[in-house]
């Protein structure tokens, strides 16, 4: 297998998120329950009311914020869809598809369906999308109506001509073609049977061709999905409204409206929401206990409605410390074990983040099918064993301390303090002293990039729901110099990496990928803490209404009361 560049999918940002405020199978053909039925469910005289942040942008290249990607999940439909539930991925607006069986290439195949102007979808639509994508001579615009190179493009990384056209060499990517009107085939440069996952995300949904006026599109975009726009979003607007598209080809929603009020921050949100005048929103963590005790608290984790108005959904996202390995005292991998014992976590959940996290036993997500339970045997605290750990290396001294100091950095802007103060309280019950430096995030992402810290505090958001988003961009060695910022290099891992995506079987593939998680967290190159989870409040209007680990709201399929 050959390494390089080419074999880099994801390129997630390592950013930190906001303590105080909160955060707004086989790969064979598959088909979910579509039906061809029109109309719309039952009329609301008032419609479902979701409060969310100002969107950055609703064109779905430009989509970049949880407040955007909530309306653009209803305006757009991507090939495929991962259902949470029972683990399966779906075909959505493609019929079924197909992997090669040197997981080289992939073929879609579409259903009939139109774009809310009524005009068909089809392959080249899909074609369209994916180039504008990847080319930074097509900006996309957002709110600040400010012209930028689309941030999503990466996901495309592996389609043949992707760095072509990102040096602009040609305007196309020549490993998509379409041989009629109903079929995309994707050619890739290196095996990589888990892309049908990447084609679920909303950013490689379809777009015509008055995505061309790129200002007027992110205004009122017009998308293939259950709802349409019914105005374009002027500046400085306090909501929009979302009308069930009739001719959609899916399921027709239950709902025929939908209104997003934009609020300034999820304070503002909830606030409104305690008013009466928003029936969904984000809940601060400062406010979840209290809101959980008067609204009860939905037990799974997926569902608010009358068996619970509070709900605390795990999504993608794992806190960690990501430790320097190519530079002392973090290049010692008894170091590295000893500090990840000592890290109370169940501290860190229950009490600053008021039971709102969950203590992280490896650096995989629950939510990502494949996942076990204590995967990495030092993600647990044992203060005891992590003394033993240091003794030899590192005995205790006079003032019980050790001569070790470890330098651990933290974006300021992500209300990160208590846990910082947490953790070096940690390091120094082991006589580990702990030097905590709070960057601005320039300045953090810019050490973190040069390899100047010895600890940085960081989330990893997977782009998809599968082991490889996790494992390959943080632990593969070729990505060193980008999302593998601990430098961690192990050459059986990437062996093994490489395998598993060319691997079309799922169950042998994600056996080669629980292997990989289980020699890297012996290493243990990062040092997990938490498990993220979104918290969301409903109203008593809501009777039914989901919410996946993405933070997609099933508003499709939502049930209001009278």
């Amino acid at each position: 297998m050959k390494y390089g560049a080419h074999t880099m999918l994801s390129r997630r940002s390592l950013v930190a998120g906001s303590l105080a405020a909160g955060a707004m199978a086989a790969l064979a053909a598959c088909t979910p329950g579509a039906s061809t039925g029109q109309g719309s469910g039952a009329v609301a005289e008032q419609p479902l009311t979701v409060g969310i942040a100002r969107p950055a942008s609703l064109d779905p290249a430009a989509a970049t914020d949880l407040s955007s990607l909530m309306v653009v999940w209803q305006l757009f439909d991507a090939l495929t869809t991962y259902d949470f539930e029972t683990g399966e991925l779906l075909g959505l607006a493609a019929e079924r598809f197909e992997v090669s069986d040197d997981a080289q290439s992939v073929t879609f195949y579409l259903r009939d369906a139109t774009f809310h102007d009524r005009s068909p979808v089809t392959a080249h639509d899909f074609k369209r999308a994916w180039e504008r994508l990847c080319d930074p001579a097509r900006g996309v615009q957002d709110e600040d109506d400010a012209q930028q190179a689309a941030s999503y493009g990466y996901l495309l990384s592996l389609v043949k001509g992707y760095d072509e056209l990102q040096a602009g060499e040609t305007s196309e990517l020549s490993g998509l073609t379409c041989p009629d009107d109903k079929t995309l085939t994707v050619a890739l440069v290196t095996p990589y049977a888990d892309f049908p996952y990447v084609a679920a995300h909303p950013a490689l949904g379809p777009v015509p061709k008055a995505a061309e006026d790129a200002e007027r599109f992110a205004r009122q975009p017009v998308g293939n999905g259950p709802y349409r726009m019914t105005e374009a979003l002027k500046s400085g607007a306090g909501s929009l409204t979302l009308a069930c598209y009739s001719d959609y080809y899916g399921n027709a929603p239950v709902l025929d409206r939908v209104r997003f009020d934009i609020e300034a921050d999820a304070a503002s949100s909830f606030r409104a929401f305690q008013t009466g005048d928003v029936d969904v929103t984000v809940c601060p963590i400062n406010d979840a206990r209290d809101a959980a005790s008067s609204l009860g608290r939905a037990e799974d984790g997926r569902t608010l409605g009358a068996d619970g108005r509070l709900l605390c959904a795990p999504d993608l996202t794992t806190s960690m410390l990501v430790c320097n390995c190519a530079a002392a005292p973090l290049n010692d991998t008894v170091v590295r074990r000893a500090l990840s014992l000592a890290v109370d976590r169940e501290y860190l959940c229950k009490t600053l983040y008021r039971e709102t996290r969950l203590p992280a036993d490896g650096v995989v997500p629950p939510t990502v099918a494949g996942y076990r339970e204590a995967a990495w045997p030092y993600a647990q605290f044992d203060a005891d064993r992590a003394a033993k750990l240091l003794d030899h290396g590192y005995p205790l001294e006079a003032q019980d301390e050790r001569n070790l100091t470890v330098r651990l950095m933290y974006n300021t802007d992500g209300g990160h303090s208590e846990v910082m103060d947490a953790l070096a309280d940690n390091f120094a019950s082991l006589g580990v002293t702990c030097e905590l430096e709070a960057l601005e995030v320039d300045e953090f992402r810019r050490r973190l990039a040069s390899g100047d810290f010895d600890l940085a505090r960081v989330d990893w958001t997977a782009d998809a729901p599968t082991l490889d988003a996790v494992l390959f961009p943080l632990f593969f060695s070729a990505n060193r110099e980008t999302t593998n910022a601990s430098r961690f290099y192990n050459e059986q891992v990437d062996e093994q990496l490489a395998q598993a995506r060319a691997e079309r079987t799922a169950a042998a593939r994600r056996s080669l990928y629980q292997d990989v998680d289980s020699a890297v967290g012996e290493e243990c190159p990062v040092i997990p803490l938490m498990y993220h989870a979104r918290v969301y409040a409903a109203s008593d209007r809501v009777e039914h209404l989901t919410v996946d680990p993405q933070g997609r709201l099933g508003v499709a399929t939502a049930q209001l009361g009278e």
